[in-house]
């Protein structure tokens, strides 16, 4: 019986020193690099979709929806309407609505990647260069290029010059 326990022991000893070998061999030499952003330990999609509409609560302007709605029903009543030839006629018409259509397209595509990463985990921080620039074309789309071609199609509807010194 003695015989048999030691016969195990003796095949069990360098069973688990090829193991401890093989587990030392497999693990990498190189320490991994950690992603630039940190991941969330968000486990369910619920978390992640709150994370991201708290994050777009606090970059969107309380304004913008607001004025988007208002390009999406001036362009439709206005641009969608003029012929080729209208829009062709006046280039600086034509390139403020081009202006307005990059700026909004490019705010739907900062929102989409910005969703992609947060559904991913990733903490997304104020300083995050997609972040950034679309508050900077929020506030152009907003304060710049929609008023201006409202001023071009409409001129009685544009907005009235301030002087910041009676404000």
């Amino acid at each position: 019986m003695s015989n048999v326990i030691f016969t195990i022991i003796l095949f069990l000893l360098p069973l688990c020193a090829v193991l401890v070998l093989m587990r030392s061999a497999i693990q990498p030499k190189v320490k991994t690099v950690t992603p630039s952003s940190p991941k969330l330990n968000l486990s369910e999609t619920d978390e992640r979709e709150d994370y991201f509409a708290k994050l777009m609560l606090k970059i969107t302007p309380e304004y913008y929806w607001r004025v988007s709605h208002e390009y999406v029903d001036f362009a439709h009543a206005t641009i969608k309407r003029m012929s080729v030839d209208e829009l062709s006629a006046n280039p600086v018409l034509f390139s403020a609505q081009r202006r307005c259509s990059d700026l909004n397209s490019a705010i739907y595509r900062y929102y989409d990647n910005l969703r992609k990463r947060c559904a991913e985990g990733e903490k997304v921080p104020f300083a995050d260069i997609e972040v950034l620039n679309l508050r900077q074309c929020f506030d152009e789309f907003s304060h710049d290029a929609y008023p201006t071609l409202v001023a071009l199609v409409w001129p009685h509807y544009q907005r009235p010059e301030v002087c910041l010194a009676n404000v």
